[in-house]
């Protein structure tokens, strides 16, 4: 038994995710979860299943020090791999926020290109600080106009209300669990503009049956279902 759980220590340290642990379909959707994100998880699941399984095992002759030893071994390990996802998302999305808004000049408000000169001109005690209060300035404007409000998808407004009804430190802290109301409807807006041009083109004949579309919708339903989740776990 204190075998397996040395040998379980010695392979089971967790590393960051490499590359792009959050990447969007925008390119700058920092603390959201993606692909890496993902492997994260499913390593620390992997972990904490190994553990349980090591604990269930135990018997007297165990030492259960031993085993308490292993478990808060793999607990720091992964808040330390999550602080380190946390912190890559973060610079990610701090270097490419300025290209993002250029991209998306179109569809966010006009005050969204001085917004991020002015917040990224302050000091901060870390990006993952900075992301956050970008993220939370930006969203605050955007869903300010209550066209962009009314853009949104229906499945995302519950969410949107609720960081519309948050303190400004709340808004803040909270600021990337809520960054993909904003790129959703974003999403939402280019493909209604699209769609009008089609339209446009084909003299009013246009079928909303294409496959970007439904990768969309498939986005937003994934994105309410895990809010909604969220929502039943926190009763």
């Amino acid at each position: 038994m204190k075998k397996l759980l040395k040998l379980m220590l010695q392979n089971n340290m967790l590393r960051a995710p490499e590359g792009d642990p959050a990447k969007g379909e925008d390119g700058a959707n920092g603390g959201g979860g993606a692909d890496k994100g993902n492997d994260l998880s499913a390593e620390i699941a992997a972990l904490k299943e190994q553990i349980a399984a090591l604990q269930g095992k135990a018997g007297k002759a165990d030492d259960p020090s031993l085993l308490k030893a292993a478990q808060d071994e793999a607990r720091k390990n992964a808040e330390r791999a999550e602080e380190r996802a946390r912190m890559a998302n973060a610079i990610k999305f701090n270097l490419g926020i300025e290209q993002f808004v250029e991209s998306k000049k179109d569809y966010l408000t006009k005050l969204s290109g001085e917004i991020v000169k002015t917040v990224s001109g302050k000091q901060f005690s870390d990006e993952e600080v900075k992301a956050r209060a970008l993220q939370a300035a930006l969203l605050e404007d955007f869903f300010a106009q209550q066209e962009n409000l009314d853009s949104a998808p229906a499945e995302l407004k519950e969410r949107i209300l609720a960081f519309k009804g948050l303190t400004a430190d709340e808004k803040e802290k909270q600021a990337s669990k809520y960054w993909d109301t904003l790129t959703l409807t974003l999403g939402r807006k280019e493909l209604v503009a699209k769609a009008e041009a089609a339209k446009r083109a084909n003299a009013g004949r246009y079928e909303e049956t294409n496959d970007l579309i439904k990768n969309y919708n498939a986005q937003v339903f994934a994105k309410a279902s895990k809010y909604t989740g969220e929502k039943e776990q926190a009763k």
